[in-house]
C-alpha cells in the first residue's frame, strides 16, 4: 500500500459513521470516542467490520497537504470550497474567518478519502461533523445512486412522504404538526437522503436536522414528493413530472461543483419525478394535516 493510502491505525472494529446504508469507516482520530459526537450523530455511528466499508476516510501523508498557497477554487460555497491544488482535484473547508480548518481529497468513486486538519486552526471537534461529512457524502452518494434534499421526510404505515422546501418554507411547522398528530414518525426535519433501489427510491434519514431536531437513521419506500405552502385548507393537488423536477431542483443538493457527480444526480433526480406521484401541499398549521396525506401512504404499492 502507497504511504498516501489507508495506514495501518485504522481501528480493527471499523467504527464508521452510516449514511443512507453506507458505512463510511473513519481511520484513527478522524473518528473520537462515540460519545464526543453530538445527540443527532449518535443513531449513526457503528462499529462495523472494515471488509463491509463503502468508503474510508483516513489521515492523508503530512507531504501531500494541500497549501492556500497553491489552492485554486473552481467553486465556493458558505464554508467551503472545490478546486485543485498541484493538479489535484481536493476540498477546503474553512471557519468564519476563512483559515482553512481541514482538507480532503476523495480517490476514485470516494472509496476513500484522504483527510488533513490543519492544526493552527485550534479545531478540536471531530473532523467529520457538518458540514464536511454532508460534503464528502455528496460524492460517495452520486456514485451510489443516491442524492441529499432539503426537506422533511415524514414515515408512516411502511411508506415515506418528502416535504422539500428551502429555509422558511414551513417544513419545521409541518413536522410538529405532524409530530403532534401522533401518526408515524420523522426521519429528518430538514435534511434527507434519497437513494434508488431495485423497486423505487428510499428515503433515509441524516444526522443534520433542524429546529426540531429530527434524525433518525431509518429508511422507507418514497411514496409521495410534495411540495409545501400555506393554505386556510388542507388539500393536495397533483402536479407533473416537470413541473416536480423544477420545484425539487430548489431544494436539491446537485454537486453543481463535479461535472461527472452532477450527470450522476440529475438522471436521478429525473427518474424520480417520472416514478414518484407529486403534489402541492396546502395546509395550516394543525394537526389535521395527516388526514390529507394518510391516503398517500395507505394506497401507495
Amino acid at each position: 500500500m502507497s504511504a498516501s493510502g489507508p495506514n495501518a491505525s485504522a481501528h480493527p472494529d471499523g467504527r464508521a459513521l452510516c449514511l443512507a446504508g453506507l458505512k463510511m469507516v473513519l481511520d484513527g482520530p478522524l473518528c473520537p470516542p462515540f460519545s464526543a459526537w453530538p445527540a443527532s450523530y449518535q443513531p449513526f455511528l457503528r462499529a462495523v467490520p472494515a471488509a463491509e466499508a463503502e468508503a474510508q476516510f483516513y489521515e492523508g501523508a503530512p507531504a501531500r497537504r494541500p497549501r492556500d498557497a497553491g489552492f485554486s477554487p473552481t467553486y465556493v460555497a458558505g464554508s467551503w470550497q472545490a478546486g485543485r491544488e498541484a493538479g489535484r482535484e481536493v476540498y477546503r473547508f474553512h471557519a468564519g474567518e476563512n483559515r482553512a480548518y481541514l482538507w480532503a481529497e476523495p480517490e476514485a468513486e470516494f472509496r476513500t478519502v484522504a483527510i488533513w486538519s490543519e492544526p493552527e486552526s485550534g479545531r478540536k471537534i471531530p473532523p467529520l461533523l457538518h458540514p464536511v461529512d454532508r460534503v464528502l457524502s455528496m460524492g460517495l452518494l452520486a456514485h451510489r445512486g443516491g442524492f441529499i434534499v432539503h426537506a422533511c421526510g415524514w414515515s408512516a404505515n411502511g411508506k415515506s412522504v418528502l416535504f422539500p422546501g428551502v429555509s422558511g418554507a414551513g417544513k419545521t411547522t409541518l413536522c410538529r404538526q405532524l409530530m403532534a398528530a401522533g401518526r408515524g414518525g420523522i426521519l429528518s426535519d430538514d435534511r434527507v437522503i434519497l437513494r434508488a433501489g431495485v423497486k423505487g427510491f428510499d428515503a433515509w434519514g441524516t444526522p443534520w436536522p433542524g429546529d426540531a431536531k429530527q434524525a433518525r437513521n431509518e429508511s422507507a419506500p418514497l411514496a409521495a414528493v410534495c411540495f409545501i405552502e400555506k393554505s386556510p385548507d388542507h388539500r393536495l393537488t397533483p402536479i407533473p413530472p416537470a413541473e416536480a423536477l423544477r420545484r425539487l431542483m430548489e431544494a436539491a443538493s446537485v454537486p453543481w461543483f463535479s461535472p461527472d457527480l452532477r450527470d450522476r444526480v440529475l438522471p436521478l433526480a429525473a427518474r424520480l419525478v417520472e416514478t414518484v406521484p407529486a403534489f402541492r401541499l396546502g395546509f395550516r398549521p394543525d394537526p389535521g394535516v395527516v388526514a390529507c396525506l394518510w391516503p398517500l401512504v395507505e394506497s401507495a404499492g
